[in-house]
């Protein structure tokens, strides 16, 4: 999580195009989310093989928040941020 994190804040200082960064941003953001998906997704099966339903219920909880960030992060970028950011790149 704090290479994820340290990955962030390098793209923050990069000399980029603003809609670039803020592509990259989405990614970075999206990155931390798919690891605290993955997390709270392995946790939440622990408790419920250990019989924990109250504990699973919040990590189920947890773990569809988090989805839903992922989700808006993702219709963001896909709303008009990735195609700003292509139009500012050399890649078209």
């Amino acid at each position: 999580m704090k290479a994820l994190i340290e990955e962030g804040q390098e793209m923050i200082k990069e000399d980029m195009p603003s809609p670039l960064r803020d592509a990259a941003l989405i990614l970075a953001a999206q990155k931390v989310e798919h690891y605290e998906i993955a997390s709270y997704g392995s946790v939440r099966t622990f408790a419920e093989m250990m019989d924990q339903s109250e504990a699973a219920a919040i990590l189920q909880q947890t773990l569809d928040e988090e989805g839903e960030t992922d989700h808006k992060l993702s219709a963001l970028a896909e709303s008009h941020i990735n195609a700003k950011a292509l139009q500012e790149s050399n890649w078209n």
